[in-house]
């Protein structure tokens, strides 16, 4: 009889110790885990692929769904797309490279092209600063704008054209500025008195 106990106990243990709870997230990641508290803002949970005890804090709005190990299941229908975003809208192709343009503008500023292109003088000459304007920025790089938008070609297009024109005009003036310091660095080195 101790025997079947124990067996039986043991059995009981092991399938304890194997359920675990599945955390969706909305793009789609599963993470396995103990999930110790669902707050307003949060869910906690224990990782099941390590054995610390550490909490783990996940943001609700990340999460589309957690599949407990007792098989229910429980959905965040606040965190779904709503019905709006679905429907196909007509935009004009017009207005929409024009706010794309707008929105570089006012999000996309250039220092690291003017700063990049103004160190790259003294390596490379005038091709760093070249290479520099010539990438063009990347409207999905930017965490600023608006993710519905990004999805439309004619926005993403004339953001990409307006930040290009200013990347190129920061470059030039990088270029301008690496040039100068360059020159005088320069001036400086042949006017001190000699040792």
């Amino acid at each position: 009889m101790k025997k079947h106990l124990l067996i039986l106990l043991s059995c009981l243990l092991a399938q304890v110790a194997m359920s675990q709870d599945v955390i969706v997230k909305i793009n789609g990641e599963e993470l396995k885990a103990n999930v110790q508290e669902i707050t307003t803002t949060d869910i906690i949970y224990l990782s099941a692929d390590t054995t610390d005890t550490l909490n783990y804090s996940l943001a609700k709005t990340e999460v589309f769904m957690i599949r407990f190990a007792n098989g229910t299941k429980e959905v965040f229908t606040e965190n779904l797309p709503s019905e709006t975003t679905n429907e196909t809208t007509i935009v004009d192709p017009v207005m929409m490279y024009q706010k794309g343009r707008q929105d570089a503008r006012l999000h996309y500023n250039g220092t690291g092209a003017m700063l990049g292109s103004a160190a790259t003088v003294f390596l490379a000459g005038p091709v760093g600063p070249i290479i520099i304007g010539a990438v063009k920025p990347r409207a999905r790089y930017n965490k600023a704008l608006p993710a519905a938008s990004l999805q439309d070609p004619n926005y993403v297009k004339g953001y990409e054209k307006q930040a290009h024109n200013r990347k190129i005009g920061k470059a030039a003036i990088g270029f301008g500025v690496g040039t100068g310091v360059g020159v005088l660095y320069l001036l400086l080195s042949v006017m001190s008195p000699g040792k």
